[in-house]
């Protein structure tokens, strides 16, 4: 009699866990200091890149066709080049001043994890996080010149939300 959750989910979960917890930290240090650093990131990619590597074991461990990994490589694939292609275009129509590079090469990093869908989520939650509070910002501050805001606490928001999609829908 089997009860619980299988082990790959466990294992799964406790993955997506530690990648959160990396964005948190990401999300803290771009609040404090208002930049992501390229060394925490060369750290982050290994993280990132056990996400196809987990799921491609699982694949293999319960005896499925070995012809299934090659959709989870490219899943993967495409998330990174569509968390880095968005922000990109983003940052260059609004001449560079309205995201920074580090948060597009953090968001091509998380594209690893979550793949083309999660990361469609994780921007729209990360919209819809920072419009209101760029609009009460700005609405606070009429006569002064807009400042810049960090995004990356906005896309932590946008990773818990995919992550708890992922996990239980």
């Amino acid at each position: 009699m089997m009860t619980g959750t299988p082990i790959e989910n466990n294992v799964w979960m406790a993955y997506l866990l530690t990648v959160f917890l990396v964005v948190t930290g990401f999300a803290v240090y771009d609040i404090l200091y208002r930049r992501v650093p390229d060394r925490a990131l060369v750290f982050f990619i290994p993280l990132a890149a056990l996400a196809p590597l987990i799921q491609v074991y699982f694949i293999l461990e319960y005896g499925r066709t070995p012809i299934f990994i090659w959709p989870v490589v490219a899943e993967a694939l495409v998330g990174a080049l569509l968390g880095f292609c968005i922000p990109l275009a983003a940052a260059m129509a609004t001449g560079g001043s309205g995201m920074g590079g580090g948060d597009i090469k953090f968001c091509g990093v998380l594209g690893l994890v979550y793949g083309p869908s999660g990361m469609a989520l994780v921007f729209l939650v990360a919209a819809g996080f920072a419009m209101p509070v760029v609009l009460l910002y700005r609405r606070l501050l009429r006569d002064k010149q807009p400042t810049a805001i960090p995004f990356l606490p906005f896309l932590a928001c946008g990773c818990s939300v995919a992550t708890l999609a992922e996990l239980f829908l």
